[in-house]
Order: structure tokens, then C-alpha cells, then sequence
């Protein structure tokens, strides 16, 4: 039986998943640096784990993000919650699952329109810091 092919969905739709909500341009900005445990993003961005997860879901279901998978020896292996091991390699080495990172789709959407949103957002701040200084400057 032939494999059925997944419709692949345009950008605009993806774009409109990321813009939903805030948090989820949160979360694609935090994992445009490395990939993360989803406790991780959530103590960066200042939410709570539960809430994380929900959205890292609907990222993942909109192919934006994934799961962060990569071989590493026994002793390589960090200690606590976060960590998966889903089998072993042909060189020897355990298969682990640990965070998420973004795929090629979530990528390009960082670059096309998260990034240039944050550098805005920077630069305004910055502007209203100068406002505020001249203001007091004038005041004394």
C-alpha cells in the first residue's frame, strides 16, 4: 500500500500559527539560538512548563519545530528529566531525543519575520531610553 503524502502547508499558514500568540515567536526566537528543553525555554521566557508545551505541540504540528535527537556515548549522557534514549546506533552509540530545535521552515521563519520584529522592538526601546534621558537632562 502506497504511503500517503502529508499536504505540505503554505508559509502564510504557518506564519499565522507562530502569530497566534505571542509565546510562540517567544519560543522560535529562544531555539533560533540552540536547541532547548522545553523547561529551559520556559524558565528564559518566564512561563510555565504546562503552557510551554502546549504551544511547542502546535509548533511541531505546523512543522516548525522538532524534536532535538542526536548519538551520544553512555558517559555523555546529561543526568535528570528531558532525556529519551530511543535505541542504539550502528557505531555503538545510544540514540537520545532531548529538546527541540527548530526545522528548516521554523528557521526561515525566524529569519524572515521574528528577528527583523525584535530588532524593531530593541531599536524602539532604545529610542524611548534616549527620549526619557533627554527629557531628565532638560528637567535638571
Amino acid at each position: 500500500m502506497a504511503k500517503k503524502k502529508e499536504k505540505k502547508k503554505p508559509i502564510f499558514e504557518k506564519v499565522g500559527l507562530v502569530f497566534r500568540s505571542p509565546v510562540r515567536a517567544d519560543i522560535l526566537r529562544e531555539l533560533s539560538e540552540s536547541p532547548q528543553r522545553p523547561t529551559e525555554i520556559a524558565e528564559n521566557i518566564g512561563l510555565q512548563k504546562q503552557n510551554i508545551n502546549y504551544h511547542l505541540n502546535a509548533l511541531k504540528r505546523g512543522g516548525l519545530v522538532k524534536t532535538h535527537k542526536k548519538e551520544l556515548t553512555e558517559t555523555e549522557i546529561p543526568k535528570g528529566k528531558g532525556t529519551r534514549i530511543n535505541g542504539i546506533s550502528k557505531s555503538g552509540k545510544l540514540k537520545v531525543a532531548q529538546g527541540v530545535e527548530l526545522t528548516k521552515n521554523g528557521k526561515n521563519i525566524v529569519n524572515q519575520f521574528i528577528s527583523p520584529l525584535y530588532e524593531d522592538m530593541v531599536k524602539e526601546k532604545e529610542r524611548i531610553k534616549k527620549i526619557i534621558k533627554n527629557d531628565k537632562m532638560e528637567d535638571e
